[in-house]
């Protein structure tokens, strides 16, 4: 592009447009099919890779400028460009969008095909990296949160920060826990514990677009020109926070339905609940982009697809050796044993076998290292079993991982889903998980540099660090204790097809941990667009105009 002017145009016309969801099936086929025709020379095999790769070259960009559009719009108060590391991102994230946009040509014809997937090799190497860096950035910003730094954290979160009149309004919840109508009373559970019915007048009009706000905003309302200029470019305006906005209107999480939380921090709550909000984005749109450029890669260099029928018993048994060892080499003595239980053994299902790997494999190091703690004082040979349940349903595989490792405290129970904290220990440990990372991403960014014709090193490569499951073992070596990414990050995994993990713990006695796989083959990527993602954080609009809007 020659001058900045098309180029920003660019970049907006295609963070505009919406995201191309697929299913496990259509990856499952497509992969089957580009594989039936890998090696061969007609015409259906080259149309196949062909019209692959126009999909790819058409829809990675959608998916990597709205990245880049969510980094800078991101509804979290937390200030991320002065992080680092998310400074980075974005900037690697733009020279992957110029790479795709700008350096490539269109995969039309064999020679360009080939410079094509040559560029989704370099894209792969670098989102190797790019995920290690947002899980260094979301270190550095839990703790730039906790030390208060006011350089990240807004001034009303901030200790001197002063209370204004009306900031600690509840935020009442109608019994419904939906997206009530408000032109009636309803019943509502107030802070005093007792049941009070709403009076319509004092709510706020947003009423007519499903809201459940705090009371009528005092922001000032967008001019215009700025109303036209956002609907000019399909994006939403950021989340504008203040001190006396304690809740988004729009929050639906479980801690702000808790009336003992209204008053004492609710403001500190709902900016965790937006910044976990955008993580969980964030994430599954590095899952998404990450999953369409690993399985072309994959299939065009290497000879199998990344989405796969599996056994899921095989990789349960895979995960369990490889936390207990992991657990071995932290603590210096035998790990608890994992018990596994599966009535129903040779069950198979369609899914990505590094992604249910990561899973079991993060919640049965978690499981170890919990029985472990709780459970010193009697040594190795008295440690409670840990058990892994897998049973098969009609519509979900599912997992059940029970320790007996102390369980969680309910009042930390939110806490366990937030990007803003870390299990590693001071003193040294962040360091070692660097070191892990980085010799990982050597490994796999040497395989990947290996020469598709050389035959030897291709069979090495997929029978080691590109194989779905065998790079998942090389992160082996990392520390026991895991980063704040850990769990938010596997339940965004299990989401991303139609599953969950939920946790059900008891404080004295131990934690269940529910990971759910969905068996539909239809389920498609979970993941919102950009202006989907940015919609609830939208301000407030105007009484007349969204009256105006319910009519239309």
């Amino acid at each position: 592009m020659g001058s900045q002017a098309p180029r920003e145009l660019l970049f907006r016309s295609f963070a505009s447009k919406d995201m191309t969801k697929l299913t496990l099936s259509q990856y499952y086929t497509a992969g089957r099919h580009l594989l039936k025709h890998r090696n061969s020379d007609s015409k259906a095999g080259a149309s196949a890779f062909r019209l692959t790769a126009g999909f790819l070259y058409r829809e990675l960009p959608v998916r990597i400028s709205q990245t880049i559009s969510g980094l800078k719009q991101s509804p979290s108060p937390y200030k991320l460009r002065e992080v680092s590391q998310f400074k980075t991102l974005m900037t690697d994230y733009a020279e992957d969008f110029s790479l795709l946009v700008d350096q490539t040509p269109e995969p039309k014809a064999p020679e360009s095909n080939e410079q094509f997937v040559d560029t989704l090799r370099k894209l792969k190497r670098k989102y190797r990296f790019n995920m290690w860096t947002l899980a260094e950035g979301l270190r550095s910003l839990s703790a730039a949160v906790n030390a208060k730094d006011p350089a990240v954290v807004p001034p009303f979160l901030l200790p001197t920060a002063k209370p204004q009149k009306g900031e600690l309004q509840p935020h009442y919840l109608s019994s419904t826990l939906a997206y009530p109508d408000l032109s009636a009373p309803m019943a509502y559970l107030a802070p005093s514990g007792e049941m009070e019915m709403t009076d319509p007048a004092k709510w706020s009009t947003l009423s007519a677009a499903g809201a459940v706000p705090l009371r009528p905003s005092p922001d000032p309302l967008p001019s215009t020109a700025e109303a036209a200029a956002a609907a000019a470019t399909h994006l939403a305006a950021p989340q504008q926070w203040s001190p006396n906005r304690v809740c988004s209107e729009f929050c639906d999480e479980a801690s702000c339905r808790n009336p003992r939380l209204w008053i004492t921090d609710g403001t500190r709550r709902c900016a965790e609940n937006q910044t976990r909000r955008f993580f969980d984005w964030l994430y599954s749109m590095n899952l998404g982009t990450q999953l369409l450029i690993e399985d072309h890669v994959a299939i065009h260099d290497f000879g199998h697809n990344l989405v796969q029928i599996i056994q899921p018993l095989q990789i349960a048994n895979r995960a369990a050796r490889d936390a207990r060892a992991i657990c071995e080499q932290h603590y210096g003595f035998s790990a608890p044993l994992v018990k596994i239980i599966a009535p129903m053994p040779a069950v198979t299902t369609t899914y990505v076998p590094h992604y249910l790997y990561s899973m079991l494999f993060q919640l049965l190091k978690n499981a170890l290292r919990a029985t472990v703690e709780n459970h010193k004082h009697r040594g190795p040979l008295g440690f409670p079993v840990v058990k892994l349940v897998m049973s098969s349903g009609e519509e979900d595989v599912a997992f059940k991982v029970s320790d007996e490792g102390g369980g969680i405290p309910l009042s930390q129970v939110d806490a366990i889903w937030s990007y803003l904290g870390t299990t590693a220990p001071a003193g040294g440990s962040s360091s070692s998980i660097n070191s892990s990372s980085s010799d990982v991403a050597e490994d796999v960014s040497e395989a990947m540099s290996a020469d598709p014709s050389d035959s030897a090193k291709r069979k090495a490569v997929k029978d080691s660090a590109l194989s779905s499951i065998t790079f998942m073992n090389r992160t082996a070596g990392m520390p026991l204790f895991g980063v704040c990414e850990g769990l938010p990050m596997t339940r965004q995994i299990a989401r991303y097809f139609g599953g969950d993990l939920d946790l059900v713990s008891m404080e004295g006695v131990g934690t269940d941990a529910y990971l759910h796989l969905s068996r539909s083959r239809n389920a498609v990527e979970h993941t919102n667009d950009l202006r989907t993602m940015l919609e609830p954080s939208a301000p407030p609009v105007h009484s007349e105009s969204a009256a105006k809007g319910a009519a239309t």
